[in-house]
């Protein structure tokens, strides 16, 4: 009976942790704020795949599409609507909460997935509530769950395909590998870490084939996907936007590479100073543990090694060095910090920590919604482009738009069907050559942030006789009315 107590106890202390993640990774999902860059870039093509039914993704695509189909299939069943015509029309702020909605999904499903990693690492109770803990509660699950990036369900998979091939299950883990290729391409920096650990599993030459048939025909598969599309292949793509010209950096950047590798990760478990202090609780776990022996050292000594290696590439080669391709090694960290910090309160002190931990997590968890977290990007970056986008919208149909900056972002606000030509130029040259090659006497429009010194772009387009006048400024987008000469 006790033992059922026990059981029942912690059943609801893991629901509880499901709850509090869920109502923050909901709350995240409904702030009034815009899509980032790269967001608005995949929620286009998702949004395409949705209205369009353009499921191969046309277009300068970089990544696999698992992640934006998600999107598409969630912008689709909740977003679109009919006119009287029965053309779909996705409204662009739906389309921001239906984009969001899988990765808010995928993000409580890893939660859940984190605790039973834990248990599965560790055997102790302790060890999967503070996983489950450190993960809903994690600042870069707050800033990535809520958003329309494919590193949420890059994230999912590649814990499920660890979870399964811990328990033995090498076809799902295969076939979760697979997924987690099709979601992104960095799935690549996982695949020495899992056949580690098949391989410590005792993994037989059966259980080999099992866990790579799957994995093959996945991967296989997405080779056909890419073949079939009429573009240029999303590997060959992502290499043009992304293989730096020299694959090594110089060895005098590697410091700054790490300053900035290290002030990202710093955020990966709370506030740096709660994620300094639960890293050193870990090393008191482990210092006062050794002569009782960790859980599992082996697991440890892997993890650590995982996460070395996988810092080490990222600072002596010239990968960008996003925030969120830290997330990667974040269930790694959970897991090590979970095992030792159960540890301590295990073994070591009668007062249990884990009340303290979850308390500290929870004021950085409040730190991290109050906006204070420098990861994820700055969120209030496009606020406003809605309106800008509504007002260049009431334009006459066919009015030219010269957007030197504002790309996806302006694109994915101004809606599908919208009837406007939008002309990128690089240059105030290049710019002024192209509208004075166009032959048409309607006024154009020059659209930019309102933090670009435009002085040299309005003075090229008046010394070539363009009338330029003040059309719309707001708190961070200005549009400037362009009428053209006067014919000869």
């Amino acid at each position: 009976m006790a033992e059922r107590g026990r059981a029942l106890r912690h059943l609801a202390l893991g629901a509880s942790v499901i709850l509090l993640g869920s109502l923050l990774q909901f709350h995240q999902l409904a702030r009034d704020l815009r899509f980032l860059s790269d967001e608005a870039y995949f929620m286009t093509f998702a949004r395409r795949a949705a209205v369009n039914g353009d499921w191969l993704l046309p277009g300068a695509l970089d990544k696999p599409p698992l992640s934006i189909y998600l999107s598409a299939l969630s912008m689709a069943t909740i977003g679109n609507t009919a006119d009287a015509n029965g053309v779909l029309h996705l409204d662009p702020h739906i389309g921001e909460f239906a984009g969001a909605l899988p990765n808010v999904m995928l993000a409580l499903l890893l939660t859940t997935l984190t605790m039973r990693l834990a248990w599965r690492v560790y055997r102790d109770e302790t060890a999967g509530l503070l996983a489950g803990l450190l993960s809903a509660l994690s600042p870069f699950m707050l800033a990535f769950g809520a958003s329309a990036f494919t590193d949420m369900s890059l994230l999912f998979f590649w814990a499920a395909a660890l979870c399964f091939s811990l328990s033995g299950r090498w076809a799902p883990a295969g076939a979760f590998l697979g997924l987690a290729f099709w979601s992104k391409q960095q799935a690549i920096f996982i695949l020495p870490l899992l056949f580690l650990l098949l391989i410590r599993g005792g993994i037989t030459r059966r259980g080999w084939l099992r866990f790579l048939a799957p994995l093959g025909l996945l991967c296989g598969a997405l080779l056909l996907w890419d073949a079939a599309r009429p573009e240029a292949s999303i590997f060959l793509q992502a290499a043009a936007n992304n293989a730096p010209a020299q694959l090594l950096a110089a060895p005098s950047d590697w410091l700054s590479r790490f300053h900035t590798w290290l002030d990202a990760g710093a955020w990966l478990l709370g506030p740096p100073p709660v994620t300094a202090l639960l890293l050193a609780l870990n090393g008191l776990a482990v210092w006062r543990g050794r002569s009782r022996s960790l859980p599992t050292p082996a697991f440890s000594a892997i993890f650590v090694g995982a996460l070395s290696i996988y810092s080490f590439i990222h600072i002596i080669f010239r990968f960008n060095l996003y925030d969120r391709y830290l997330f990667l090694g974040l269930p790694i960290l959970i897991l090590l910090v979970a095992g030792c910090l159960a540890l301590l309160c295990r073994r070591i002190v009668r007062v249990r920590p884990g009340v303290i931990v979850a308390a500290l997590l929870l004021l950085s968890a409040v730190w991290t919604l109050n906006g204070e977290a420098r990861i994820g990007g700055d969120r209030a970056q496009f606020s406003g482009i809605d309106a800008l986008a509504a007002h260049l919208n009431s334009k006459p149909v066919a009015t030219v738009i010269y957007d030197p900056w504002l790309g996806w972002e302006l694109g994915y606000y101004l809606g599908v069907w919208q009837d406007k030509r939008r002309v990128h130029y690089p240059t105030a040259g290049a710019l002024v050559a192209g509208a004075l090659a166009l032959d048409e006497v309607s006024d154009r429009y020059l659209v930019a942030p309102v933090d670009r010194p435009l002085e040299d772009w309005l003075a090229a387009l008046g010394d070539a006789g363009f009338e330029t006048t003040l059309d719309y400024h707001s708190e961070r987008f200005i549009v400037y009315r362009l009428a053209p000469p006067a014919s000869p």
